[in-house]
């Protein structure tokens, strides 16, 4: 009996979920639903209409708008190393004989480039609920409910 390598079973059984988890539990699926997206489909974090609605104070807005940059660029150059490692999976899968080792510390260079930047969207979210008031806090939660249910 013939055993043949299939790569696009590989990826389907293997990467695909693992590709798909990685996004199900990326902090940036689970950021506040009040945040714009662009056409990329990134979040952009709390809108100024959304500041507003909360009561935020110039400065509040201006400290929260200035996390979000940081943020953001921060995100960006963990995304390049994050393509980086996926290349590196390709490669290992499309090699004319597939390492497992090689696939697997691509996996594994992956998962901690996706807790990266997990740590980093949380500390982020920590920093913008330290400008914010209890009360606001609560408003938000409660505007992020309401856009919950319609969705």
């Amino acid at each position: 009996m013939s055993h043949s390598f299939d790569s696009r079973l590989l990826l389907r059984r293997s990467i695909f979920p693992l590709l798909l988890a990685a996004v199900a539990a990326s902090p940036l699926a689970s950021a506040q639903t009040t945040a714009v997206q662009s056409t990329r489909g990134e979040h952009r974090g709390l809108t100024d209409k959304t500041l507003q609605a909360i009561g935020a104070t110039a400065d509040q807005r201006a400290k929260i708008l200035s996390i979000q940059s940081q943020v953001r660029a921060d995100l960006q150059a963990q995304r390049q190393a994050t393509g980086s490692a996926r290349l590196e999976m390709a490669q290992a899968l499309a090699a004319p004989t597939v390492d497992p080792s090689a696939a697997e510390a691509a996996r594994q260079k992956m998962l901690a480039q996706m807790d990266a930047a997990s740590q980093r969207m949380l500390q982020a979210r920590l920093m913008i609920a330290a400008v914010l008031t209890p009360d606001q806090r609560q408003q938000l939660l409660t505007i992020e409910h309401r856009h919950r249910v319609r969705s």
